[in-house]
């Protein structure tokens, strides 16, 4: 029996069409499958280079703490010999690996020098097994229990730890990046587990499989394979040479990866049966043309995962795509500049941590230079008690000593304040920048002396501009202690100003060492030095030209430096706004070092208030040996009680103490019912010296403000001058 035409032509397309929606979802069935297979084995192989990358960091991070504590013990407890030999304090050793033991939460430690063993800790059973030089640790199991062994070495000194399995099993038990049965686990040289599996290892069970094997043999890669359950799992496993050989494998379920294929097979069926019935050709070829532009766009998607970023992307197809090719374009621009953005940042915030890391090294020495001076002089003067000479000696080296380390303290709180924006100037006033020259080179006149400097000066006119007169003195001090530090012996400074109609030139010229041309730029610059190393030729913070610069654009003004190169000098001119105002009348001030009658305060009762005794005893034998008789107390609580029996001509008292501080003190002194006593004259002695600090003790009621340290002429100054203005 034969059809019609129409129905065969009807049965032919209907045949067609199924067989070509067949064809075409089994081939997109496949293709998903291979897609889903090579994703899973994908994220297996980043899940295990991840994981090695986090355990390498782990430890390098630890290598980098082990190295710091040897440098640091070597610092603290050694000390080198005549013939270049360190000497240990063992003490010193056994208290400073104790706390690095437990501050690592070490097992067992040892620390040896040469083949002596200095000091060690926990369970250690001596230094063997020494780690190969391209291996960061050494890893062992024993009885049901693992730690790994590490080593620092530092010239002839050398750490071994042992630190439990706790902290890498730790890195193994983050499953993410995996399907959710996904396990990764590490396995030593051996193919013994030194991490926990998700699962339980069956008894008899042993995880070297196929791709444990090869990769205890060396090899990186990925396979289909049962794993110790016997289940079918994508696995992706990297050799972690850092522990000697070990390996580290990532498995997915195999059925777990292939779940979205069951999915899109039933999308499939149903989709079929559509196409059957909307027509196999059109779909095939709005297929085409729609997936085309699209593959593009999927390449340029994987050249972006490249890291690609300035490959074109082609816009074509419909408009859609177009769409999204722009908005694709668009995108690789951005994150291609901010991934280069992100690169400078990170180079730029490096080298501020190597410069800031520079700074600390060197504040760290110029405090101790001093301070071992101070110590040493000490321990001399105790061993030659009744040695004149020697403690006049000693007395002078310390009064040095004790001045250097005030002034680097002083330029540490400018720096702090001028970062973090708290330094204020006083109330500007007419100022002669002449007489602030004058005093500058008052103040630099004995270490240019001490050098054989030849310092000349030139100027006519007064310089007149307005301004704070201490802060103008501390740059133009600044900029001369930079001249003379860095001007060789015998050598010349010249100190000149010049006055145009509206600005003020103060130029000060050295012919020193000079300024290379590519550090120029940064002179003025916090933290930076042309020479920071440790065989650097002249001291100091390097922080004078930096506060200089500061005060100087607080003013209003401008300052720049010159030089012609190293070795030929350099000058420093700093331009400020001239003032027509007329010269103030000059403040008479006393000297430091201005003599006083013997005991000129006889019959002057003083009582001191100060938390700390050595500070009272000092301040008692001063003001003692000036004639005065003195009380000395160590709380507010004991001044109150003493004055409510015993008058006192001179209150002086601390500010930062225990309890009550002096502000609360003076105010309940100047509140107290005795008249007498409520106006007794008051001096704030203390190492609170801020601005602010002194407005706050002059408005809680004392006469003068006096900050530590102060020497005998200048607090003896200050008592004449307080009680003579207490007694006008």
């Amino acid at each position: 029996m034969s059809f019609p035409l129409r129905y065969q032509l009807a049965l032919a397309l209907v045949g067609l069409n199924i067989v070509g929606t067949a064809a075409v979802a089994g081939f997109a069935y496949r293709a998903s499958r291979r897609t889903l297979e090579t994703q899973a084995v994908r994220a297996v192989a980043v899940v295990a280079q991840e994981r090695e990358i986090t355990l390498v960091q782990l430890l390098q991070r630890r290598q980098e703490r082990m190295d710091a504590f040897l440098a640091s013990t070597e610092s603290l407890c050694a000390e080198r010999g005549p013939k270049g030999t360190f000497g240990w304090e063992n003490e010193c050793v056994r208290v400073a690996l104790s706390g690095f033991q437990t501050a690592e939460r070490a097992t067992g430690a040892e620390l040896r020098y040469a083949d002596r063993p200095l000091a060690a800790g926990g369970d250690w059973k001596g230094l063997a097994n020494v780690t190969p030089a391209p291996q960061l640790a050494t890893i062992s199991t024993s009885a049901g229990r693992g730690e790994y062994t590490m080593q620092a070495v530092r010239e002839r000194l050398t750490l071994r730890v042992r630190v439990a399995l706790d902290d890498i099993d730790a890195l193994f038990q983050d499953r993410s990046g995996l399907e959710a049965n996904g396990e990764v686990f590490l396995a030593d040289a051996d193919g013994r587990l030194l991490t926990h599996t998700r699962y339980p290892v069956p008894a008899g069970q042993s995880v070297l499989d196929g791709p444990v094997r090869s990769c205890l043999s060396g090899a990186t890669g990925d396979a289909l394979a049962p794993d110790y359950r016997g289940t079918a799992v994508m696995s992706g496993f990297r050799p972690v040479p850092a522990i000697g050989g070990g390996c580290i494998v990532a498995n997915v379920q195999y059925a777990d990866a292939l779940v979205p294929i069951q999915r899109l097979g039933r999308l499939f069926a149903f989709a079929s049966m559509g196409f059957v019935l909307a027509g196999a050709v059109v779909s095939l070829v709005v297929a085409r043309a729609v997936t085309k532009p699209i593959a593009r766009l999927a390449a340029s998607a994987r050249a972006l995962e490249a890291g690609q970023f300035g490959q074109p992307v082609p816009v074509a197809g419909p408009s859609e795509v177009r769409q999204l090719a722009r908005a694709l374009s668009s995108m690789a621009q951005s994150v291609g500049s901010l991934v280069q953005r992100e690169h400078d940042a990170r180079l730029a915030a490096e080298a501020a941590n190597r410069t800031k890391d520079d700074f600390l090294a060197m504040v760290s020495h110029e405090l101790r230079t001093p301070l071992n001076a101070i110590l040493g002089w000490a321990a001399i003067m105790l061993n030659h008690q009744g040695d004149e000479a020697v403690a006049t000696k000693a007395l002078h080296a310390v009064e040095r000593s004790a001045r250097t380390q005030a002034r680097l303290i002083d330029e540490l709180l400018d720096v702090s304040r001028i970062v973090s924006g708290r330094l204020r100037l006083s109330p500007p006033v007419p100022v002669s920048m002449g007489t602030i020259i004058d005093a500058a080179l008052e103040a630099v006149r004995p270490s240019a002396d001490a050098k054989s400097l030849d310092i000349q000066k030139r100027f006519s006119d007064e310089g007149m501009v307005v301004g704070d007169p201490d802060r103008l003195q501390q740059v133009v001090g600044n900029l001369l202690s930079n001249a003379v530090r860095f001007t060789s012996d015998g050598g010349r400074i010249e100190v000149t100003m010049d006055t145009t109609a509206d600005a003020v030139e103060v130029r000060v010229a050295d012919n020193g060492m000079g300024i290379p041309p590519a550090f120029l730029p940064h002179v003025f610059e916090r933290f930076r030095q042309v020479d920071s190393s440790t065989t650097r030729t002249h001291g100091g913070l390097g922080l004078g030209l930096a506060i200089a610069r500061h005060l100087v654009e607080l003013h209003g003004g401008s300052v720049r430096a010159e030089s012609p190169g190293p070795g030929l000098g350099a000058t420093f001119t700093v331009r400020l706004a001239r003032s027509d105002a007329p010269a103030p009348a000059a403040r008479p001030l006393p000297p430091a070092s201005a003599p006083f009658p013997p005991a000129f305060l006889a019959g002057v009762r003083v009582l001191l208030v100060d938390d700390d005794a050595e500070t009272r005893q000092v301040l008692c034998a001063i003001l003692e040996e000036a004639g005065a008789s003195t009380t000395a107390v160590a709380s507010a609580e004991e001044t109150r009680a003493f004055l409510e029996h015993e008058p006192a001509d001179l209150l002086i008292a601390d500010i930062g103490m225990p309890k009550e501080d002096g502000y609360a003190l003076m105010r309940s002194v100047r509140a107290l019912a005795s008249a007498s006593r409520s106006r007794i004259p008051a001096i704030a002695l203390t190492a609170h010296a801020r601005r602010e600090d002194v407005a706050k003790a002059l408005e809680s009621g004392f006469q003068m403000h006096v900050a530590k340290p102060v020497d005998f002429s200048r607090l003896l100054s200050a008592v004449a001058a307080t009680l003579g203005h207490a007694t006008a």
